[in-house]
């Protein structure tokens, strides 16, 4: 960028030159205002004369290392842990929309409306998990005595649903039962119950 770039309505936009300051001074929820000592040193480019006050806050140690310039400003203040850990933090992009009208097709309505952003999408695409449950979590199917769930088709009636072998047994009945009935099970936890 050139000096010339930077010029809006005869100002630099970037709010140079800086006063001269001879060391740091913190400013409270504010970038901190850097020395910019007045040594009389002056530097000319394409006609236009430089001072300490045009020196952009540097890091040396990040110009040797990556062989670039990098704009580094210390914000101190509440305020810039809030903006990190918010930036951090921040969950995918949302949209919201309305759906009205007669009769509705809901899986063609949550295709519709689904929104997948860039970062979620670069996410699947390379597989990663979307999530992570530490210890893991398994549903327990409790109920009521003589009320669980029993999977059927259509066809059968309830006679021949009720007439099937075990069909008051689950998976966590059996589990119950089978560790009642053996002093030391199987050692197993419930999610690892066949």
């Amino acid at each position: 960028m050139t000096i010339c770039d930077s010029i809006v309505n005869g100002k630099c936009s970037k709010h140079f030159s800086k006063e001269y300051r001879e060391r740091i001074d913190w400013a409270e929820d504010s970038y901190s205002l850097y020395a910019m000592p007045d040594n009389s040193l002056v530097f000319e480019c394409n006609g236009a004369r430089f001072t300490n006050q045009y020196v952009v806050p540097y890091c040396p140690q990040l110009l040797l290392l990556f062989d670039c310039h990098f704009n580094v400003e210390i914000s101190a203040g509440l305020g810039t842990v809030k903006y990190l850990s918010k930036y951090i933090y921040k969950g995918p992009d949302r949209a919201t929309m309305e759906i009205s009208g007669g009769v509705q097709d809901e899986i063609k309505t949550h295709l519709d409306g689904w929104f997948i952003g860039p970062t979620e999408a670069c996410w699947k695409i390379f597989e990663f998990n979307m999530y992570r449950e530490s210890p893991a979590v398994q549903h327990l199917p409790i109920h009521l005595p003589n009320e669980h769930y029993v999977n059927f088709h259509a066809h059968q009636t309830v006679n021949e649903v009720l007439a099937r072998q075990n069909v008051e047994k689950i998976q966590l009945t059996t589990w119950f039962d089978y560790n009642s009935a053996h002093d030391n099970g199987l050692g197993l936890t419930y999610w690892q119950f066949p």
